[in-house]
């Protein structure tokens, strides 16, 4: 059995975004996370932020396939990199690994999906121009 790589990448994308409705929940006030905010922020507007930023930007992105939508995902991404290197989304002491891990892996998977679109449209107008000449 052949394993598609961008069904691969789409199946975590999507996975990953399910795994962050967590934050809908603690808008709704029906589920309490244990991320703190910053000082600068309110729960709320914590929680929308990343509500939006790592549910339904990858959903948006697997569900639109364009490569900005995907290079979004890999700049948000790499900005929860930071976040989890700097312990500000991990719940626990040793959860913020777990995040390292999510947001690097949803950073290559998305920025491998706008590689292989950008590549895909570059190869249709190759073979376009190859059969102009005939």
């Amino acid at each position: 059995m052949k394993v598609n790589f961008t069904t691969v990448s789409k199946v975590f994308l999507i996975g990953f975004a399910v795994s962050n409705f967590s934050h809908l929940l603690s808008l709704l006030g029906i589920h309490e996370t244990l991320t703190h905010a910053p000082s600068y922020l309110s729960f709320w507007w914590w929680h929308a932020i990343l509500f939006l930023a790592y549910a339904v930007l990858p959903l948006s992105a697997v569900l639109i396939d364009h490569e900005v939508s995907c290079l979004l995902v890999t700049s948000v991404s790499l900005v929860g990199i930071l976040l989890a290197s700097l312990r500000v989304l991990s719940m626990l002491e040793g959860l913020h690994f777990v995040f390292l891990f999510l947001y690097s892996l949803a950073a290559i998977l998305s920025l491998s999906l706008a590689v292989e679109n950008i590549s895909l449209k570059v190869a249709a107008e190759r073979l376009s121009l190859e059969r102009s000449h005939f």
